[in-house]
């Protein structure tokens, strides 16, 4: 799974964090994570919400592979 995460200047916080799933087995992980992740602090909160983008490009892709 690819993580893409844009650092600010020392004073500010980073970007969210960008995933890209490529295979089921990254579809496995991020799903896996989700649940994982029960504490809510700042980074976890958009970790969560950037896996959750994640999963839910993959499976309308997977859901318009499935459908050719």
């Amino acid at each position: 799974m690819k993580t893409t995460v844009k650092h600010g200047p020392d004073s500010c916080r980073s970007d969210p964090p960008i995933f890209t799933i490529e295979t089921i087995e990254d579809y496995a992980l991020a799903t896996r994570r989700i649940k994982a992740l029960s504490v809510q602090d700042g980074s976890s909160h958009r970790e969560i919400m950037a896996l959750k983008d994640a999963v839910r490009i993959w499976e309308k892709a997977t859901q318009a592979r499935n459908q050719t």
